[in-house]
């Protein structure tokens, strides 16, 4: 996939969308038989939306929310293994 920005697959109106993450955060927007597009981030739906605009910004925010989330996580993670050593 694409390395932290979006790619583009499919034809005429199968058309989606991936934006991986390093190899933590996969996530997917794509078009479905009702004109919705369905999104996720490793397979957990996240809504349907009307357009691909509104559907890439709420995965946008939701990585946004986890990353920063992972991040305090990690810190508070390496500070407890340097004080144990």
């Amino acid at each position: 996939m694409g390395k932290g920005k979006w790619t583009r697959w499919g034809r005429g109106n199968c058309e989606g969308y991936g934006l991986e993450i390093g190899n933590a955060l996969r996530a997917s927007v794509f078009r479905n038989s009702d004109g919705f597009w369905e999104t996720s981030i490793n397979a957990v739906d996240h809504g349907n939306f009307e357009n691909i605009e509104d559907a890439k910004t709420r995965i946008e925010e939701a990585i946004r929310d986890d990353v920063s989330l992972i991040l305090e996580d990690w810190e508070l993670w390496n500070n407890a293994k340097m004080r144990a050593a």
